[in-house]
């Protein structure tokens, strides 16, 4: 099946998990990362600070597979790479000292949790 994406930064989500190979997927990880991202964006997630911040530790590496939402307060530095911010979050995530990276940086790592 061809899906059609409109917004070209979910193209190239798209496109760097496609050409993955069976070893860089790492368990699954990115196969389910790229199964959540190919539902129609009404059914995407929605990720507040607070879950982040509840569901990790400091040094993770995440990917939301989704938007980021400005709820809540981080404690701890990760690194985040998320589909979409909120500017509100963006700023928050900054002045926390969270990384907000480019998903191609985090292919690499092996352990990296999915926050939906």
């Amino acid at each position: 099946m061809k899906l059609h994406f409109e917004r070209t930064d979910i193209k190239e989500w798209m496109n760097v998990l496609a050409s993955l190979s069976a070893e860089q997927k790492h368990g699954k990880v990115w196969g389910r990362v790229e199964e959540l991202l190919s539902v129609p964006s009404r059914e995407r997630v929605s990720v507040n600070i607070y879950r982040i911040n509840k569901s990790t530790k400091e040094g993770d590496v995440v990917v939301v597979p989704g938007k980021v939402l400005s709820t809540g307060q981080m404690d701890h530095k990760v690194s985040i790479a998320a589909l979409d911010y909120s500017a509100a979050a963006a700023e928050k995530m900054a002045k926390s000292g969270c990384g907000m990276v480019d998903l191609k940086s985090m292919i690499g790592q092996k352990r990296v949790n999915i926050i939906r």
